[in-house]
């Protein structure tokens, strides 16, 4: 029943059919049909639809945890003075990677009835373990949890999920637009930084 491979395929299957068709409107057999597997290789696999948005996020938050790993012992300063750089070369690289994941996740934290959104866990994660790292007294954890989420997670995640579309309707070269993002980014996010240390 094993096909090398085959969970990898099934992961990236369901995510391009849950970024197109919303978790809820997803079926596993379009989920098979995606990956070119048979639906009993899926179930081999995972228990269900469920299990496998909580596999794909899991993996998202490990791997951004240990991206925002290297950042946790920078002054506010530091993060700061680093932010241009890192948006170019990390944040952007696995934004880009992550979009359909990021989609299906921004969709899912906007539903009303959500109460615990899943945009609120990975923040949580990520203030969590700088807070774990940076045991400063003046550190103020609701601060930190809400200048990361409204100044960095939010406007972040609404580029990646508008960032095409946006360059299409207002006619502007994508690399373009990609620099200014990062541009009026770390004007806003970065002054954060800069005036908190």
């Amino acid at each position: 029943m094993k096909n090398p491979n085959a969970r990898d395929r099934i992961l990236k299957a369901a995510v391009r059919i849950f970024a197109e068709k919303s978790f809820e409107g997803s079926r596993i057999d379009e989920i098979a049909r995606e990956a070119n597997v048979p639906k009993s290789l899926i179930y081999y696999h995972f228990k269900s639809k469920d299990e496998i948005l909580e596999v794909l996020i899991d993996e998202f938050l490990n791997e951004y945890l240990t991206i925002i790993n290297n950042t946790t012992q920078e002054s506010h300063q530091e993060e700061a003075e680093a932010l241009p750089e890192r948006m170019k070369l990390v944040y952007y690289e696995f934004g880009q990677r992550n979009s359909d994941l990021i989609r299906v996740i921004f969709i899912d934290s906007l539903k009303k009835r959500n109460q615990k959104p899943i945009l609120f866990k990975i923040v949580e994660a990520m203030i969590a373990k700088e807070a774990e790292v940076k045991k400063d007294k003046k550190y103020d954890v609701q601060e930190r949890r809400i200048a990361e989420f409204f100044t960095s997670q939010i406007p972040n995640y609404a580029y990646l999920c508008f960032a095409d579309a946006w360059s299409d309707y207002f006619s502007i070269d994508r690399e373009k637009f990609d620099e200014l993002y990062r541009k009026v980014y770390i004007e806003t996010h970065g002054a954060y930084h800069k005036f908190h240390d």
